[in-house]
C-alpha cells in the first residue's frame, strides 16, 4: 500500500511538467511554422512577437514564486494553482491554433494572435512555477525528492518525445488536406490533455503546507514567514547557492535553446542528410536513461558533482559528433543522456537551496526560490534564439541556398557543437563556487522529521509516571501530629505530580 501511494504521487507529480510540456514542445517547433505557412503571416512580425513577449514576461515566474509564497488554502500554498492555471492553459493551447478570420481584416488577425500568445505565456508560468515550489513540501525525504524529481522528467522526456513525432502526422489525418483545419482539432486534443494532466495532479498529490513549520519547531527555530517583496528578493540574494544555481540554470537553458534550434540546420546543411532528421530527433527519449540514473548516482555523488559530471558527458558526446554518421548518432546519445541526468539533478539541487533557506537562514520562501526554472526557460529561450540568429547571421547563411558558404557551415557548426560545450565546461566551472552540503540539509531535515514522527506516535498515556505511594510509618510511637504532617506532606507531593504531569499533557 505505501509503494502504491509513492508511485501515484511520483506520477502524479510527474503529470505535471508532461502537462506542461507537451505545449511548449508545439509552440517550440511549430507555432513559427503554423503562423508563417499556414496562417501567412510575416516572419519579422512573429520574431518580433516572441522577443517582446518575453521580454515582457521574462521575470513573471518571481511573481508567480511570491503569490505562492503568500497564498494560504485548505489545499496547500502551490497545489491550487495547478487548478487555477492548469485549466486556463488547456484553453489557450485550443486558442493558439485556432484562427477566427475576422473577415479577412489583417489588423484583428494580428492583435489576436498577440493577445492568445501574451496572455498563453502568462499563464504557462502560473501553472509551472509550483511545480518546482510544491516539491520540499510533498515529502521531508532527501531521496524520496530525487526520485519524485526524476519521475518528473521521465515523464516530461516521454511526452516531449512522442508529441514531436506524432504531432505532423496527426495534423495530416485530422485536417484531411486543410492544415488550418488540422491544426485546430489537433490543439482542442492537446488542450484536454493538459487540463486532464494538471487535473490527476491537483486531486492526487498531497502537499503537507506545515511541513516546514514543523521541522522549524522540532529543531527548535521559528521560519519567518509572510515577507514583502523586498524581503523575498533580499532574502534569495543572500542564498549564496541559490544564486550561483540560477546562473547556472540560465546558462543551462541558454545553450540548449541554441542547440535544439540549429539541430537541424546543422544535419541539413552540414551532413546534407535530411532523411535522418526524425531518426536523430527521436533520440531524445535516450535521456530517460539519464533521469532514471540519478536517484542512483545521487546516493554516491553529490549533487553538485552529479551535475558537474553529466556536463562535461555531454561535453564529450557532443565533440565527437563532427566526426561520421556513427560518430553522430552516437555523440548525440551520449549527449541526450547526459543532459537527461543534467536537468534531474538541477530541479533536485533546486529543491536542496530550498531547504537551504529553511534551515540554515530559517527563511520559507519555497515559491520565489523554485521561480528559476521559469524565468531560466524564458530568458534562455530569448537569450538561445538571439545568439542561433546572430551566428547565422554572421555566418551569411541563406535559406534560398542548397549550399552553404564555408562560413555559414562553420557558423552552424559553432552554434551546434562548439557553443553548447563552450556553456557547459562555463558552468562546471561557476558549480565550483556551490558549496551546499546537502548532506548536512538532508540530515537536519531527517532530524526534525524523526522528531515530529515520534511526537506523533508516543501515546499521551505512555508518558504518565505511576501514582505515587502513601509512605508507611515505621515509627509505633509517633504522634498524631507527626502522623498529620507526614500524610499532609504526601498529600502535597500527591498535588504535585499531578499538576506536573497535567502540565505534561
Amino acid at each position: 500500500m505505501k509503494n502504491w501511494h509513492l508511485w501515484k504521487q511520483r506520477i502524479s507529480y510527474g503529470a505535471t511538467d508532461m502537462a506542461g510540456n507537451l505545449i511548449w514542445q508545439i509552440v517550440g517547433l511549430y507555432l513559427l511554422f503554423y503562423y508563417t505557412t499556414v496562417l501567412k503571416i510575416s516572419p519579422a512580425f512573429v520574431g518580433t512577437l516572441f522577443l517582446v513577449v518575453r521580454i515582457v514576461d521574462a521575470f513573471d515566474g518571481l511573481f508567480f514564486g511570491y503569490l505562492i509564497d503568500h497564498t494560504h488554502s485548505k489545499y496547500g500554498k502551490s497545489r491550487p494553482y495547478f487548478l487555477w492555471f492548469g485549466v486556463p492553459l488547456g484553453l489557450l493551447t485550443m486558442l493558439l491554433f485556432f484562427n477566427p478570420g475576422f473577415g479577412g481584416s489583417r489588423f484583428f488577425q494580428l492583435a489576436w494572435i498577440s493577445l492568445v500568445y501574451t496572455l498563453f505565456s502568462l499563464v504557462y508560468s502560473g501553472a509551472n512555477t509550483p511545480i518546482t515550489a510544491i516539491l520540499p513540501a510533498l515529502t521531508s525525504d532527501p531521496d524520496e525528492r530525487t526520485n519524485l524529481a526524476s519521475a518528473r522528467m521521465v515523464m516530461t522526456n516521454i511526452g516531449t518525445a512522442v508529441i514531436g513525432a506524432i504531432s505532423l502526422p496527426m495534423v495530416a489525418k485530422l485536417g484531411g488536406g486543410n492544415a488550418e483545419m488540422g491544426w485546430s482539432i489537433w490543439a482542442v486534443i492537446i488542450g484536454l490533455v493538459i487540463m486532464a494532466l494538471f487535473f490527476l495532479a491537483f486531486w492526487n498529490l498531497e502537499e503537507n503546507d506545515n511541513l516546514p513549520a514543523e521541522e522549524a519547531a522540532a529543531e527548535g527555530t521559528k521560519l519567518k514567514g509572510h515577507l514583502t517583496v523586498k524581503e523575498s528578493l533580499r532574502g534569495a540574494a543572500k542564498n549564496t547557492p541559490w544564486v550561483i544555481l540560477s546562473i547556472g540554470f540560465i546558462m543551462l537553458q541558454t545553450f540548449w535553446v541554441v542547440r535544439m534550434q540549429t539541430a537541424v540546420y546543422y544535419l541539413t546543411y552540414v551532413y546534407r542528410r535530411t532523411d535522418l532528421i526524425g531518426a536523430f530527433n527521436g533520440l531524445i527519449i535516450m535521456a530517460v536513461i539519464g533521469n532514471l540514473a540519478v536517484p542512483f548516482i545521487s546516493k554516491f555523488m553529490k549533487h553538485r558533482n552529479v551535475m558537474i559530471v553529466s556536463l562535461i558527458t555531454f561535453a564529450i558526446g557532443e565533440a565527437i559528433m563532427p566526426l561520421g554518421v556513427v560518430a553522430l548518432f552516437a555523440g548525440m546519445i551520449v549527449a541526450t543522456i547526459a543532459m537527461g541526468s543534467a536537468w534531474s539533478i538541477s530541479f533536485v539541487m533546486i529543491a536542496d537551496t530550498v531547504e537551504y533557506s529553511r534551515t540554515e537562514m530559517h527563511i520559507d520562501e519555497p515559491g520565489i526560490l523554485s521561480s528559476v526554472p521559469m524565468v531560466g526557460a524564458k530568458l534562455g529561450m530569448g537569450l538561445g534564439g538571439a545568439l542561433a540568429g546572430w551566428i547565422l547571421s554572421w555566418g551569411g547563411f541563406n535559406a534560398d541556398l542548397k549550399v552553404q558558404g564555408a562560413r555559414a557551415v562553420t557558423a552552424i557548426t559553432f552554434s551546434f557543437i562548439w557553443l553548447p560545450v563552450i556553456i557547459a565546461l562555463a558552468i562546471v566551472g561557476i558549480l565550483h563556487f556551490y558549496n551546499l552540503d546537502e548532506n548536512k540539509v538532508a540530515a537536519t531535515a531527517r532530524d526534525a522529521a524523526a522528531k515530529i514522527k515520534a511526537t506523533d506516535s508516543v501515546p499521551t498515556e505512555a508518558v504518565k509516571p505511576s501514582a505515587p505511594q502513601t509512605p508507611v510509618s515505621v515509627a509505633t510511637d509517633e504522634t498524631d501530629a507527626t502522623e498529620s504532617e507526614t500524610t499532609g506532606a504526601a498529600k502535597t507531593k500527591d498535588d504535585d505530580d499531578n499538576n506536573d504531569l497535567e502540565a505534561g499533557e
